[in-house]
């Protein structure tokens, strides 16, 4: 009878109960860990600021706490970059653009500007006159290219007979010169204009690196300078067209100078798109890839 009384007497602890006291003593031991944690590194976030600073402690902005958390994490991207580039140079990559010079040597360094200025057959006085005013040449050339990222070059086709005096004139000035872009698949004839600026965008961009690429009449004093300033302002668009914008009416009457045959493309408002005067206007590098890339199906009469 006492034995049992004794035994009825005892308390038992359940298994479920022995097994919540462990689960308490895993989560304060936790959250214990993370508390310590994190006054560690508000610690040494103090400490950093201190020591850079020359300040005493502070509160920190949102954006600091980012940056210094962040920091490891872009250190751990750029050495997977470095580790890829190094893979690269191993199996021989190497750019592919290499810019011609006004020397024949070549230069990879990312240009600002080329500008192309739009010549054709016979007007060797007007090439000169540009030489001779706004247009640098000789080392003058090179060093506006070295220093400023500006390519400049006359730009023409070849003759409806290749190889003939015309082109034979055009190739004894520019190796006088060496100031020409010459498109040997583009041929110099007033039917063929429309295609000129096409072909011109699309040779530029595939030769040289650059942030714009200017198409500029033989008419038409630049000035460089002013140029580079008004292009540099559009650095963070990454689809330009610039030039003097405008608009008119489409002319529908055969019978009037400016008759456009394909008014109909225009619809009912009969006016044209806005764009640029054909004198002087310039795109980013990423429309002239487009040219580039599209430039069998693109319109020739732009």
């Amino acid at each position: 009878m006492r034995s049992r009384v004794s035994q009825a007497g005892t308390p038992r602890i359940s298994m479920a109960t022995l097994i919540m006291v462990m689960i308490s003593f895993l989560a304060c031991f936790y959250v214990a860990g993370r508390l310590w944690q994190d006054a560690e590194i508000r610690s040494l976030l103090v400490g950093s600021i201190e020591t850079n600073n020359g300040q005493g402690p502070g509160a920190l902005s949102i954006d600091d706490t980012l940056k210094m958390f962040d920091c490891k994490g872009q250190q751990k991207r750029l050495a997977e970059l470095e580790m890829e580039l190094a893979a690269a140079r191993t199996q021989g990559y190497v750019s592919k653009l290499k810019h011609p010079t006004t020397d024949n040597t070549t230069t990879t360094v990312r240009l600002h500007a080329v500008i192309g200025i739009n010549t054709g057959f016979g007007q060797r006085s007007r090439r000169d006159s540009i030489r001779s005013t706004w247009m640098y040449t000789g080392a003058a050339l090179k060093k506006l290219e070295v220093d400023k990222g500006m390519v400049i070059r006359f730009v023409v086709g070849r003759s409806p007979n290749k190889g003939d005096s015309l082109d034979r004139l055009i190739d004894a000035e520019n190796s006088e010169t060496k100031d020409f872009l010459i498109l040997n698949n583009h041929v110099e004839e007033p039917e063929e204009f429309p295609r000129k600026a096409k072909f011109f965008f699309s040779v530029a961009v595939e030769t040289w690196d650059a942030d714009f690429y200017m198409k500029v009449d033989d008419d038409v004093f630049v000035k460089i300078d002013k140029l580079g300033e008004m292009l540099a302002t559009h650095w963070d668009k990454p689809r330009v067209y610039v030039g003097c914008m405008k608009s008119g009416e489409v002319v529908t009457d055969s019978k009037q100078r400016w008759y456009e045959p394909e008014y109909w493309k225009f619809g009912d408002e009969k006016s044209y798109f806005r764009h640029a005067g054909g004198q002087m206007y310039g795109i980013s590098k990423a429309l002239a890839q487009y040219i580039s890339i599209n430039s069998g199906v693109l319109d020739d009469r732009t």
